[in-house]
C-alpha cells in the first residue's frame, strides 16, 4: 500500500479537469481525490491511501475515488465521552462517513482512544469502544487503526489494548464479561476494586456528558469526574485493591501502575491550586508549609515509573524523570526571602490571553512553572517584549531571576536573550547584564534560569527586555513558523 498525504494549496495540477473540480467542489477532498486517482491509475496493482482529515474530511460531490484508492477517514475532532452515533456533537462526522460510504467501498478508519497530552491521566472512554467500532463496521469501514496508549504505565494501557483487539476480532462480544475476565486475571483479588473504580469513573462522566478531549488537561474535569469528592472515593478503591494483593509483589505492582493516572491528575490539579484545598501547601501564620502527603505522592509516582521503566507521560516524549524534576521545581515555592512575591508586574505588549488568562500575577505568585505551558506560564508569540516589576521599596538586593520554557513540539523556544535593567524611580534605568542563548537551540533543558547577581546595587524597579527567536529554526519540522517565548516566576533576593 502506498500513501499520499494532503497536498498543499491544491497546486499539484493545472489541467482543465482539475480546475473545474476545484471550482465546483464545496469540499477540499475533491481536487485531492482527482490527483490521487491519477496516481492510482499509474499503479493499478497497488492500493493508494490518502487522508480524509480535518479540512478534507468532507466527501466530494462530483468525483469518486478509484477502486484502488483507500480513504483514511479520521475522527480527531470528535468528543470521546459518548459513542459517536448518539453524540449530537458528532453530526458532521456522521454525515461525512455516510457520504464517503456512498462513493467508496475502501474506507480505512483512524480512530483515537487516548489523551495525547497526558497519557497518564484518567480518560473514561471504555464504554464507547464497542459502540464506535460497531458503528464504523456498519458504515462500510473495512480496515481500522485504533490508536491507543499501549505503553507501560499509561492509563489502562493493558486493558484498553486487550479490549480493542477483541472487539476488532469480533465487535459483538460481551464487553462486560471480557473486561471482568481480564481484570480478575490480570489484577487477581484486586480486580473487583479496579472494576469499582472504572464503574464510578464511567458513571460520573455519563452524568455530565462533558467533552472529553484527546488533548485535554485533567484540570478541565476538576469539578466533575475528577472532583475532590470523587478523587477520595477513587483512592479508597485503590487502597482496597492494594490491600487485597499486598502479599503478591507482581499483582501489587500492577495495581500501583494502574493508580498512576489518578496520582497524576491529583498532582496536575494541585499545581493549579497550590495554596488551596487541593494544592501542595497549607498557609499558616504567613508561612507556606508543604503537605507531606502531596510530596510523598510525587516521590511514589516517580518511583513506580522508574521501577517499571515507564518511558513517557505524553506524546511529546516527556520522561518521568523530567516530569519529576519539573514538578519538584514547581512545588519548591519561592516565598521565603523572595521580595518579588505577590508584587505588581506589568508587560508590554501583554502576553497572549490563551494561557493563564494573561494574568501577570502568575509571574510573582511564588510558583515556578513546570513542564506544561498551559499552567503557570505566560506566553508571547513571535515578538519581543518587556516586563517591569515594582518591588515597592528602594533597597539593596543581591540577585534577580526569571525563567523560560523549552517545548519545541509546541513551538516554544527559549529567548535569544534576556537583558536585565534596574531603576530607583521607574524612569531612568541602568543596565545590569544581557544573557544570551547561543546556537539554534536544537537541544535545551526544559527550563532555563536567567539569573543576574553582578553589581546590582540599590533599586526599586526591575525591567526585563526579552528578545525571542520569533521564528522556528531550520531544524524544526515547522521551520519558519512563529515561535513562542514562555516566562514564569520572577525571584528577587
Amino acid at each position: 500500500m502506498w500513501s499520499v498525504s494532503q497536498v498543499d494549496n491544491f497546486s499539484y495540477c493545472q489541467c482543465d479537469a482539475c480546475a473545474k473540480i476545484i471550482a465546483d467542489e464545496a469540499s477540499a477532498a475533491g481536487p485531492i481525490i482527482h490527483f490521487v486517482n491519477k496516481v492510482a491509475a499509474q499503479f493499478p496493482d497497488k492500493i493508494i491511501s490518502t487522508l480524509a482529515y480535518q479540512y478534507s474530511r468532507k466527501a466530494p460531490k462530483y468525483i469518486k475515488p478509484a477502486n484502488n484508492v483507500q480513504i483514511m477517514l479520521c475522527t480527531i475532532e470528535l468528543n470521546r465521552s459518548k459513542a459517536i452515533e448518539i453524540d449530537s456533537l458528532s453530526v458532521s462526522f456522521l454525515k461525512d462517513i455516510t457520504d464517503w460510504g456512498k462513493i467508496s467501498q475502501n474506507i480505512y478508519l483512524w480512530d483515537y482512544t487516548v489523551n495525547f497530552s497526558h497519557h497518564i491521566t484518567p480518560f473514561p472512554n471504555l464504554h464507547t469502544l464497542q459502540k464506535n467500532i460497531q458503528f464504523f463496521t456498519k458504515n462500510k469501514v473495512n480496515a481500522h487503526f485504533q490508536q491507543t496508549n499501549a505503553s507501560r504505565g499509561h492509563e489502562f494501557s493493558e486493558l484498553k489494548a486487550y479490549l480493542i483487539a477483541r472487539l476488532l476480532w469480533n465487535p459483538t462480544i460481551n464487553v462486560d464479561s471480557v473486561m471482568n475476565d481480564f481484570l480478575n486475571g490480570y489484577y487477581g483479588a484486586a480486580g473487583m476494586h479496579i472494576q469499582q473504580y472504572i464503574t464510578q469513573l464511567t458513571d460520573e462522566i455519563q452524568k455530565t456528558g462533558e467533552w472529553l478531549d484527546i488533548y485535554g488537561h485533567p484540570v478541565a474535569h476538576a469539578k466533575t469526574f475528577l472532583s475532590a469528592e470523587n478523587i477520595v472515593r477513587y483512592n479508597q478503591y485503590f487502597d482496597a485493591a492494594e490491600r487485597a494483593v499486598r502479599n503478591n509483589a507482581v499483582l501489587l505492582n500492577r495495581v500501583k501502575l494502574c493508580r498512576l493516572p489518578l496520582q497524576y491528575s491529583m498532582m496536575e490539579i494541585g499545581k493549579t491550586d497550590m495554596f488551596g484545598a487541593r494544592g501542595f501547601y497549607n498557609e499558616y501564620q504567613g508561612k507556606f508549609i508543604l503537605k507531606p502527603a502531596m510530596n510523598k505522592m510525587v516521590e511514589n509516582f516517580y518511583m513506580v515509573c522508574k521501577q517499571n521503566k515507564v518511558k513517557n507521560v505524553n506524546e511529546a516524549g516527556l520522561t518521568p524523570l523530567a516530569y519529576y524534576e519539573t514538578t519538584k521545581r514547581f512545588i519548591n515555592v519561592q516565598v521565603e526571602g523572595n521580595f518579588a512575591f505577590r508584587k505588581t508586574a506589568s508587560a508590554f505588549p501583554m502576553p497572549s490571553n490563551k494561557y493563564s488568562n494573561a494574568d501577570l500575577t502568575i509571574l510573582t505568585n511564588g510558583v515556578q512553572g513546570a513542564n506544561d505551558f498551559k499552567a503557570h506560564w505566560l506566553g508571547w508569540e513571535a515578538q519581543d517584549f518587556e516586563i517591569v516589576l515594582d518591588l515597592q521599596k528602594l533597597k539593596q538586593y543581591q540577585s534577580i531571576q526569571m525563567s523560560t520554557l523549552y517545548d519545541p513540539k509546541s513551538w516554544i523556544m527559549h529567548p535569544k536573550s534576556v537583558t536585565c535593567l534596574v531603576s530607583e524611580d521607574g524612569v531612568s534605568y541602568r543596565l545590569i547584564e544581557t544573557k544570551t542563548i547561543e546556537g539554534d537551540q536544537r537541544k535545551q533543558n526544559v527550563t532555563q534560569e536567567f539569573k543576574f547577581e553582578k553589581n546590582i546595587g540599590s533599586f526599586r524597579f526591575v525591567k526585563f527586555e526579552v528578545t525571542g527567536t520569533k521564528k522556528l529554526f531550520n531544524w524544526h519540522q515547522s521551520a519558519g513558523g512563529g515561535s513562542w517565548v514562555f516566562v514564569d516566576e520572577i525571584i528577587v533576593r
